[in-house]
């Protein structure tokens, strides 16, 4: 799917490129915890990145989908 509204490009960007980004998003506090325990850190900080990246991960997966439902259903294509 992909959005060719100008007027929208953030839309645009969600919905082409969504999958990727909820990925990126999921993964930096698990780079943030890798490098806070190599650090010198507890490796809590790991599991905590871990736990913290899954629920980044849901909440932008979710907000992906809805943006993808409104630009369906609201925006002439």
């Amino acid at each position: 799917m992909h959005l060719s509204n100008p007027k929208y490009p953030v839309l645009g960007l969600l919905v082409s490129y969504g999958d990727w980004l909820a990925v990126l998003v999921a993964a930096l506090p698990i780079v943030a915890g890798i490098a806070l325990c190599l650090s010198g850190g507890s490796a809590l900080w790991i599991a905590g990145g871990i736990a913290g990246g899954a629920f980044l991960y849901l909440i932008m997966r979710s907000y992906v989908e809805l943006v993808r439902v409104i630009v369906e259903m609201l925006l002439p294509q």
